[in-house]
């Protein structure tokens, strides 16, 4: 059986009010596993490039400043 796997980000707002342990617990809690984990801080490159299918729509530029404006976990989830 192939095991399916998908990205998860904690966004910066999350982060920013300590919720982060609170959501992996929840994810845990239905069964997903956390294989991997890192707190990334998003370049504003990186964010354009992430959300580039969007950059077309009025809100890119705030969606770009809203992630570049503190730590995501970035998590891979089995």
């Amino acid at each position: 059986m192939a095991v399916e796997r998908t990205l998860s980000i904690i966004k910066p707002d999350a982060t920013g009010k300590n919720l982060a342990g609170k959501i992996i617990s929840r994810f845990e809690e239905e069964g997903l596993r956390v294989v991997a984990i890192r707190k990334e801080f998003l370049s504003r490159r990186q964010a354009e490039g992430f959300y580039a299918v969007h950059a077309e729509r009025p809100f890119f530029g705030s969606l770009c400043d809203f992630m570049t404006s503190g730590p995501c976990f970035v998590m891979v989830l089995e």
